[in-house]
Order: C-alpha cells, then structure tokens, then sequence
C-alpha cells in the first residue's frame, strides 16, 4: 500500500508535471491581473463603479454565497416582482463553498467563493493541457489555456460562478475517458465526474450520452456501425458493472429533484423558475439578428458569431475524431433553445470541448497561432468592458 501511495507521489511530482503546475499557474494568475486591470480602465475611463469585490461576486455569484451561507429558503428567497428564487441554482457549487469556509474558518463566504473558483479553474487549466498532449503528443498546450482563461466569454471563471466547478469536472471526465479506454474499469472517474457535473448544471445530465459512445466505440475497436447496436445493447444490459456507470451519471439531478420535490412538491422547480430571468423578446431570434446589424453593444450581436464559430469547430472536432466531444457539444447547442438564445454563448463555453477543438486545429499552424490567440484575447477584453460597463448583470446571464 505505501508502494502503491509513493509511486502515485513520484508520478505527481515529476519534473514535467511540476512544470505543468508552474506555467498553467503564471497564465491563470496573468489572466487575473488582465481581467482586473480591464475593471480599472474601465472605471478609469469611463466613469464606472466596478469595485473589486464585484468584478468577482457580480450576477449569480451573489445567489450562490448567499445559498453557501444562508442554505436554500424556497419560500422567503422569492424576489418580489419578478419571481427569482434561489431554487434554480444547483446545490452542489454552494455546498463545497459552505464546506470550504468550514475548513478555512478565518475566510469569510465571499473570500471562500473566489478562492475555491480559482482552484477549480486551475485544476480545468491543467487538466486541459494534459487533454491536448493525449491529441496532439509532443506539443506543450498552453495556448490551449491561454483560450480557456482568456478567449471570449471565459470571464465566467474569473467570478464566483459553477461554470469553474463545473469545467473542471468536464475536464476530468474526458481526460479519463480518453486516457484509460483500454482499463478495466475505465469508466469509474468519467462516471463519477458526470454524476458530480449533473448536480453542478442541468447540462451535466448529457455527459451520460459522451460515455456510452465510447463504451461502444470501445468495444468495437473505435468504429461505430449501427448494424452492432444491438449486440452492444446486449453486451451493456449483460454487465452490471458497465450498467452501474452508466446510471450514476444522471443521478446528481435526481438528487436535486428529489430536495426539490420534499420541499416545495415539484421535482421540476429548478427549471420553471427559470422563466424569472428572460426578459421579454430579449431570447427571441429576430431581435437577435436586429441588433447583430445594429448594436455591436449588446449581446445578441456576439451571438450568431460566437455560434457561427462554434458549428465550425464542432464541424472540423467530428472530422478528426471527436465523437464523444462533439456529442456533448452538439446537444448543449440545443439547450438554451428551449429556453431562449441568450444564454447560448454561454453554454458554448461552458461546454469546454471547444477549446479543444480550436487548439487541435491552431497546433500545427504556427503562422497563424499567434495572430488568433491575439484576436481572441482582445475580444474578451471588449466583452470584459461590455461586462463591466453593464453593472456586471444579466449581460450574458
């Protein structure tokens, strides 16, 4: 056993992964002090308010410290006039701020928010590295990071949002589903990242549809052939242990409705209130494509783009062999549809695989590599000012 722990701890703390530490930590603590600095410019220069606290602690990271430090009041937490309620946050991000402060009882909620955020961005950083080089062996990755912490959109993990948790469990699950296909017992961290993930964000729930494609593509030597679903079916119900997986993924929002439905009498709460939060027409596509050929200010500009971009890079995934990926990102596509398209873009980022994408294709293009991660990274400073100049609200809620 202590063989097994100290070989574990060698293979930690090599040279390379010392490194890896080291780089994806200077790009993350760089990305703050640029995401800072753009709050001071534009407090500067325009004449905003933007304190530090509330550059990290704007718009749902107020729901999330106050569910942290305060527990779920379905009752007493309606917001007069609008119907918001603290209900449509899901439990798992407030909880691990809660334990968090417990552990370090000298922080208070909010301090415990931000630095938890940072960790769980920086495990997504790592993770994402370590994700490309299985792709693409031989090249480092961290312009890789560079797009996850400071392309478009990306100022999420800079606040006290789930996106940080929740990207971080998407990282893990398909580095683990990547990297250990060929085990046994493979499929045990990807399912436990997934059922974790589906107690973070409703989108988690999907992570199950990315693991049985490659279970499948597992068993049959990566090939996908519908003429063998049928067998695989039968090779699934057959195995409990593989089964076992496969039902785990989902079980965090069923947890969640199960609270949901002791309390309040609906299981499905968490996804009626979200009606809350819509503005009227602000969702609807005519408006969007109005104000893309009108207002560069408002985020339904950004939107077709950012799609654009996106189907693109999903396009290009699924030529190269992303299939688990690309199904994961092709049903997150959907989601913001049933609901209106203003959170489309960030659903996109907070899916992860696009950064994958995009640096499996800027890799190998050195002419290009450079100049891109550029044009990204000044685009993310204007939607950080827009961000900012906003009040920090429902600009991309």
């Amino acid at each position: 056993m202590k063989e097994k722990i100290s070989d574990k701890l060698g293979r930690l703390t090599t040279k390379e992964n010392r490194k890896l530490a080291c780089y994806v930590f200077v790009i993350l603590l760089v990305s703050k002090l640029f995401y800072i600095f753009i709050g001071c410019v534009t407090n500067s220069a325009f004449g905003n308010n933007i304190t530090f606290a509330k550059m990290f602690l704007g718009g749902d990271a107020d729901w999330y410290i106050k569910i942290a430090e305060n527990g779920y009041s379905l009752v007493e937490s309606i917001k007069a006039g609008d119907g918001q309620a603290n209900w449509a946050f899901f439990p798992l991000f407030p909880v691990l701020i809660r334990w968090f402060k417990y552990i370090f009882f000298f922080l208070n909620y909010q301090q415990a928010g931000i630095l938890l955020s940072s960790i769980f961005t920086y495990v997504t950083g790592l993770y994402l590295v370590k994700t490309v080089r299985l792709y693409k062996p031989g090249r480092l990755g961290y312009i890789a990071v560079v797009l996850l912490y400071m392309g478009p959109y990306t100022f999420y993990l800079h606040c006290v949002y789930s996106e940080t948790l929740f990207m971080m469990l998407i990282a893990i699950f398909f580095y683990y589903l990547k990297k250990e296909s060929d085990k046994e017992c493979s499929y045990w961290i990807p399912a436990i990242a997934a059922m974790l993930a589906s107690c973070t964000r409703i989108v988690g729930v999907i992570l199950v549809f990315p693991l049985v494609v490659r279970m499948y593509r597992d068993s049959y030597s990566g090939r996908i052939s519908i003429k063998k679903f049928g067998l695989f079916v039968r090779d699934i119900l057959c195995t409990p242990v593989r089964l076992l997986q496969i039902f785990i993924c989902p079980a965090g929002i069923f947890v969640n409705m199960l609270h949901l439905y002791w309390v309040s009498g609906d299981a499905w709460a968490f996804r009626h209130v979200q009606a809350a939060w819509r503005e009227d027409g602000a969702g609807y596509i005519g408006n969007m494509i109005w104000d893309f050929f009108n207002n560069i200010y408002a985020e339904r500009y950004w939107i077709p783009l950012v799609v654009i971009m996106a189907i693109v890079v999903y396009i290009y995934m699924l030529k190269k062999g992303y299939y688990e990926e690309v199904v994961f990102a092709a049903i997150t596509l959907v989601i913001p549809l049933t609901g209106g398209v203003m959170s489309m873009c960030r659903f996109i980022v907070g899916s992860y695989v696009i950064f994958i994408g995009i640096y499996d294709y800027l890799a190998d293009k050195k002419d290009i590599k450079l100049c891109a991660t550029a044009l990204v990274v000044v685009m993310e400073a204007f939607l950080i000012w827009l961000w900012f100049t906003a009040g920090v609200n429902a600009f991309t809620a």
